[in-house]
């Protein structure tokens, strides 16, 4: 065979194996490719320890709930010697009367930060590290004549959110004995409104995600949420930009988590949207640093990239952890 030939025969017989290996290449690149649209937790691991850097570390009560939630979140593993400062600085933050402090330079308890506090220690499984007695005094003596709990000793007017927060605090501390519940059942069902789900004022208003979900929580703890009420709060979720791809409305990070949980505890978990959550969240992450934002356009924060890990966690998209706190 002329050499010209043999030269031919080899050219087209490795153009037929490059054609044969481009769609085996492809498939080897897939992965990577999707891989680029994931989140980099490595990135957002080292957006979040930034913290450990302050010599007042953890600094406040919200902070260290962040660092701990958002790294067992990722499946990282909190050192002892900081574990150790984060239950003696939430202990410290424990006042005479029960209560928490958002940081060690206010004396003023109040039932979130309360809430808070709580939740960052069971995940430090150190819950027993505090008083709970006091802390179920504490939340008691927030209690109110319609059936509501206020904020503070000094801020007293119930409202939905600190009716729920009281509620979250006196279940983790055995303490339900402590609300009346017929009439707390009464105060928060007056925040229902005709769209199906619950405002953050009574009468006229609109509902939203986050009252939605307080609201059920609270009506599920007192065993009190009937089937026609997570019936008609499903029917508003629907309305939603985190269920209705239609929806004009412009979603909202923690109205996100808000809608999850609501969908929970009112028994409909599976209407959530996964795939609408996830895309919500990969338009909030910021590639720079790992961290995420409050709204879509807005830089990273540590609080907001708590919230986009608790929502991650909540669809199965990163390992998450079983204590939940109150959201701010």
């Amino acid at each position: 065979m002329p050499i010209s030939s043999k030269i031919l025969r080899i050219i087209v017989t490795l153009t037929l194996v490059a054609a044969l290996a481009v769609p085996a290449l492809a498939k080897e690149k897939k992965p990577a490719n999707a891989k680029t649209n994931a989140f980099d937790f490595k990135k957002t691991s080292v957006f979040i320890r930034e913290m450990e850097g302050r010599p007042d570390f953890p600094v406040a009560t919200v902070i260290a709930n962040d660092y701990v939630y958002t790294l067992q979140a990722m499946g990282e593993k909190i050192d002892t010697g900081r574990q150790n400062a984060i239950i003696l600085a939430t202990k410290l933050a424990q006042q005479k009367d029960g209560g928490f402090t958002p940081d060690k330079s206010s004396k003023t308890s109040s039932i979130l930060y309360t809430d808070i506090a709580l939740e960052t220690l069971a995940l430090l499984d150190a819950g027993n590290a505090v008083d709970r007695a006091k802390v179920k005094s504490f939340a008691a003596s927030l209690k109110n004549t319609d059936g509501g709990f206020g904020f503070s000793p000094e801020a007293k007017k119930s409202s939905l959110a600190t009716t729920y927060y009281a509620v979250h605090v006196l279940k983790a501390v055995n303490g339900l004995d402590a609300v009346d519940k017929a009439k707390t059942v009464e105060y928060v069902k007056g925040f229902a409104k005709k769209e199906g789900g619950f405002g953050p004022e009574k009468g006229p208003g609109r509902p939203n995600a986050r009252s939605t979900y307080m609201a059920a929580y609270v009506l599920n703890a007192l065993c009190s949420l009937d089937a026609d009420t997570a019936k008609k709060a499903v029917q508003y979720l629907q309305t939603t930009p985190y269920l209705d791809k239609k929806s004009k409305e412009r979603p909202d990070l923690d109205e996100q988590l808000y809608a999850i949980r609501a969908l929970k505890e009112v028994n409909a978990g599976n209407r959530l949207d996964k795939t609408l959550a996830f895309n919500f969240m990969k338009r909030l992450y910021i590639k720079v640093n790992g961290g995420f934002g409050p709204l879509e356009g807005y830089g990273s924060t540590p609080d907001s990239t708590t919230t986009a890990l608790r929502i991650l966690s909540e669809i199965g998209k990163a390992k998450g952890v079983v204590a939940q706190v109150a959201k701010r």
